[in-house]
């Protein structure tokens, strides 16, 4: 049979003949592989969403804790940790010199309140606050609206009390400046009126402040900043950083934003991992099932692979043709947990995502490619279990002697 054309025909019809020789038995392969494909599927799916929706809604809590001067103003809102303009300031490089493990992200802000900018009306406070683009988490994750690009050196971003337009030309202390983005209103003043721009902008106006002032602010020379806006390293305790600022650090406080928020997002992160040890913990237990099952439909064919080593089949042949049956078995088991998997990611959108939108809460699905990509890896990852389940009582089976196979012997 090695040599024989058409060999590999041969053995890949054989293979679908036994599935449908036993339509029951196959039928229940079908639904158990389906169904921990529709729930890994549909798991993943709901889970990157919802991480994608955390990384979103979480980024705009703002900071854990914050560092300033001991002197300095500061504002906590139900959203933000933010710092009222003072002249206290504190040296830019002052976390460094700390080196505190439990620091995740740190943002360096100048807030500088002026009457002089020449935005608005005759007298009007103004809050210029310069941070850093590539360090913030805090400001950027609340815009509205943005243009169509990254934002530039001579680009701001204004709050969500300013009416001015996308693209509009300002001028603060005679240098122009691009209107990027508008905030969503937060509840803190210097982000509702504030003007935001790169902090290295902000620092290039410092000449033309003090032709008008007579007088350049602490918080524009550049080894100083008005404080630090602190997330958390995952697993890192509040109290254990704050206390570690503090008894490295002198001249500085420490204000500490929703402690309970804080916790929430390092659980759910922690949360979604488990989960995704639950789906993995699931197909290994499938595949178990799997093994155990073609273990049985071995045993009973043995018979059957006995005559077809008799007549010249190779080992290699007859495992092919056991594997490629449970290929083909948990391969379309996995095309149609997908196709459940979908079902169920609709029934999910039309209540939970439903009532969540309702309430205000957004909710942002993965994108198509994404979930493309997630549904082909559940429909290969079945069809891997079913070669892998298959592989083991095939091979063993294959190594036997036609006589000891067909007398069904051991």
């Amino acid at each position: 049979m090695a040599h024989v054309p058409g060999a590999r025909v041969l053995i890949a019809r054989l293979a679908l003949q036994n599935l449908g020789r036993r339509r029951t038995r196959t039928g229940l392969l079908l639904a158990a592989v389906a169904i921990s494909s529709a729930i890994a599927f549909a798991g993943a799916v709901v889970m990157r969403s919802i991480e994608t929706s955390m990384e979103v809604g979480f980024s705009r809590l703002g900071a854990d804790l914050m560092v300033v001067a001991q002197d300095a103003l500061t504002n906590i809102t139900v959203a933000l940790l933010t710092v009222e303009p003072t002249d206290s300031t504190v040296p830019a490089n002052l976390l460094d010199q700390a080196d505190i493990p439990g620091i995740g992200k740190a943002a360096p802000q100048r807030v500088f309140r002026t009457t002089q900018s020449g935005i608005g009306g005759h007298g009007e406070a103004v809050d210029l606050i310069g941070f850093d683009p590539q360090r913030d988490f805090t400001v950027q994750p609340w815009i509205a609206e943005r243009l169509s690009r990254p934002m530039g050196p001579q680009d701001v971003i204004v709050g969500a009390a300013r009416t001015l337009p996308l693209g509009a030309e300002i001028v603060i202390f005679g240098t122009p400046f691009r209107v990027y983005g508008k905030l969503s209103p937060t509840g803190a003043g210097t982000h509702e009126r504030g003007i935001f721009l790169d902090a290295a902008g902000l620092l290039r106006l410092a000449p033309a402040i003090q032709a008008r002032t007579g007088t350049i602010p602490p918080m524009l020379e550049p080894a100083r900043v008005t404080g630090f806006l602190v997330e958390l390293a995952p697993g890192a305790s509040e109290l254990q950083v704050r206390f570690a600022l503090l008894s490295r650090l002198s001249g500085i406080k420490v204000v500490a934003g929703a402690s309970l928020l804080t916790g929430i997002r390092q659980g759910l992160s922690a949360l979604l991992g488990g989960a995704v040890a639950l789906v993995a913990l699931m197909f290994a237990s499938t595949a178990v099932m799997v093994s155990v099952l073609f273990s049985a439909i071995v045993s009973e064919r043995r018979t059957e692979l006995g005559l077809l080593k008799a007549i010249g089949a190779r080992r290699g042949q007859i495992v092919g043709m056991t594997v490629l049956e449970a290929v083909v078995a948990t391969g379309a088991g996995g095309v149609l947990g997908v196709l459940l998997g979908a079902l169920l990611l609709r029934l999910f959108e039309r209540s939970l995502v439903y009532h969540l939108t309702e309430m205000g809460i957004p909710f942002l699905w993965l994108d198509r490619g994404s979930t493309l990509l997630v549904a082909a890896a559940c429909i290969a990852a079945a069809a891997l279990v079913g070669a892998l389940g298959a592989l083991v009582p095939s091979w063993r089976a294959s190594g036997q002697e036609p006589y000891d196979l067909i007398r069904a012997e051991g």
